[in-house]
């Protein structure tokens, strides 16, 4: 399934490179006005093969509707390992990480766009030792994130889509045994603020 994935990206992003007018239109739009843009996803993944939830808040800038940056912050529920050895405590796994992002449209119509966004990270993954209230150990993680989106526009200022990705996980400590590498499947809601500034603020 992991090939899969990586080969469907590979796939996407390769044939968009391929376009000459790529690196002319991401250029372009930066002579545009930006638009302040928020962005709430759910990546559904897994760890050690096991489903995850990851939360997401981005925020950042969005140039002519072309090209979007910007910050944001992932995490994932707090997720209960059971003990393995006898008489063993709880442990509580928790995963978080900040991203930086970059998201080329590649397709855009009225209601309709398609996108590459590819974001990198630096996070953290800990145990929790739930009784005695202690963490046991915890690891450094980098993290890379390239995906491809569909995003519906209805209501004017709202944006709905979804998407196929990949995080690839490096961790920095070996006593965190799971594994953070995993394809994902993104579901996101998107608030067009610049468009409710222009549009209903400037005008009063």
């Amino acid at each position: 399934m992991r090939t899969f994935f990586i080969s469907i990206l590979s796939f996407f992003i390769l044939s968009i490179q391929g376009h000459a007018q790529l690196f002319d239109s991401i250029r372009t739009s930066f002579d545009y006005k930006p638009k302040f843009l928020v962005k709430f996803d759910t990546r559904n993944s897994f760890i050690s093969n096991q489903y995850a939830k990851i939360h997401g808040i981005k925020v950042g800038l969005s140039f002519n509707k072309t090209t979007n940056i910007g910050v944001g912050y992932h995490w994932m529920p707090k997720r209960l390992i059971e003990p393995t050895l006898p008489n063993s405590n709880n442990v509580d796994l928790k995963f978080g990480y900040a991203v930086v992002f970059f998201e080329y449209n590649f397709y855009k119509s009225k209601y309709w766009s398609a996108e590459i966004p590819v974001q990198i990270g630096l996070g953290k993954a800990q145990y929790d030792d739930v009784d005695l209230d202690i963490t046991k150990d915890s690891s450094w993680i980098v993290i890379y994130e390239p995906a491809m989106t569909i995003e519906y526009k209805f209501l004017r200022y709202f944006g709905i889509g979804g998407g196929v990705g990949y995080r690839l996980a490096i961790k920095s400590n070996r006593k965190i045994k799971e594994s953070f590498t995993a394809p994902e499947y993104i579901l996101r809601v998107k608030i067009y603020f610049g468009d409710i500034y222009k549009e209903q603020i400037l005008k009063e």
